[in-house]
């Protein structure tokens, strides 16, 4: 399945990851000069090329993403399309309020599917974490298994909505695999160590998926942070240009990071919805894809 062509997308090349970068796995931005020596500067492609004003095509999907919505939702306009995507924080702290203030939401859209994954906010879908976060942002609890249950729960009942965490689905022959992780930071949920805690959840992702959606992005893809330093995962960078190869990469994490960029291969979206503010800045990234399951109208 190859995707529907943006106008300034690259042909397709071959990337070549440089193994050596993989000893500067804890130092991202440093790993970053290495691999941009090889790969050079990614391409970034103009936004209006994933404007929901552009005509679909006949034969397509249409994607919507969007991500790090933080409780905002009130203010935003969501473009209509075929599948939604959300690549996780929803909430600002992961309570139960929050969380059924989000899905009530959500599962009005009229998206007639919708692809769900969490973020580092979304405290109480942490349960590892959850007894340490939920201290921290007072949401501390004598019940803390209840309240991690009840909030997957409430997310399982949005209508026409998949919630995702290291699995995978498709949507109208296309194939989508979720995953909520990022390196370790301050502490929150979903944090893994960087190198070989991240590598492990990322040689999850099955080879040639089309659509990969995790939380954190990638190291050099819409990963640099106000401080200059870069923040993305050099390990899942490494799994998908050396083995998933996915048409697109949706992600978010990153707010001042919004925006889209090409290896040749892959599309990389950092679909962010808030800015640095914590306020509803940056439109829903919309594009198409061949679909070979028949749409219901």
């Amino acid at each position: 399945m190859t995707a529907t062509a943006v106008p300034c997308r690259v042909a397709m090349k071959e990337v070549v990851f440089p193994r050596r970068a993989l000893t500067l796995a804890t130092k991202p931005t440093k790993a970053w000069e290495l691999v941009r020596a090889a790969q050079g500067e990614p391409e970034r492609l103009p936004l209006h090329a994933f404007s929901a004003d552009r005509e679909q095509q006949p034969g397509t999907a249409r994607f919507v993403a969007i991500s790090d919505t933080h409780n905002q939702e009130s203010t935003m306009s969501v473009p209509m399309g075929d599948v939604l995507i959300h690549a996780g924080d929803f909430t600002q702290t992961g309570s139960i309020e929050q969380i059924a203030s989000f899905s009530e939401w959500f599962g009005s859209l009229p998206h007639p599917r919708k692809v769900l994954i969490a973020g580092n906010h979304d405290l109480s879908l942490h349960r590892a974490s959850f007894e340490a976060t939920s201290r921290r942002f007072g949401l501390a609890t004598p019940n803390p298994d209840g309240v991690c249950t009840e909030a997957t729960r409430i997310l399982q009942s949005i209508p026409g909505c998949e919630y995702l965490c290291d699995s995978g689905t498709s949507a109208f022959g296309v194939t989508i695999w979720g995953s909520p992780w990022s390196p370790e930071f301050c502490h929150w949920a979903f944090n893994l160590p960087r190198g070989q805690p991240c590598r492990g959840k990322w040689c999850l992702i099955p080879a040639g998926t089309d659509v990969v959606v995790t939380h954190g992005p990638p190291l050099g893809h819409g990963d640099l942070c106000a401080s200059e330093q870069r923040a993305g995962c050099l390990n899942l960078l490494d799994e998908l240009q050396s083995r998933v190869r996915p048409k697109y990469h949706i992600f978010g994490h990153i707010h001042e990071g919004y925006g889209a960029t090409t290896d040749g291969v892959t599309t990389y979206l950092n679909a962010s919805s808030c800015s640095l503010r914590y306020r509803v800045e940056h439109a829903p990234l919309v594009f198409d894809m061949p679909c070979s399951e028949a749409k219901i109208t």
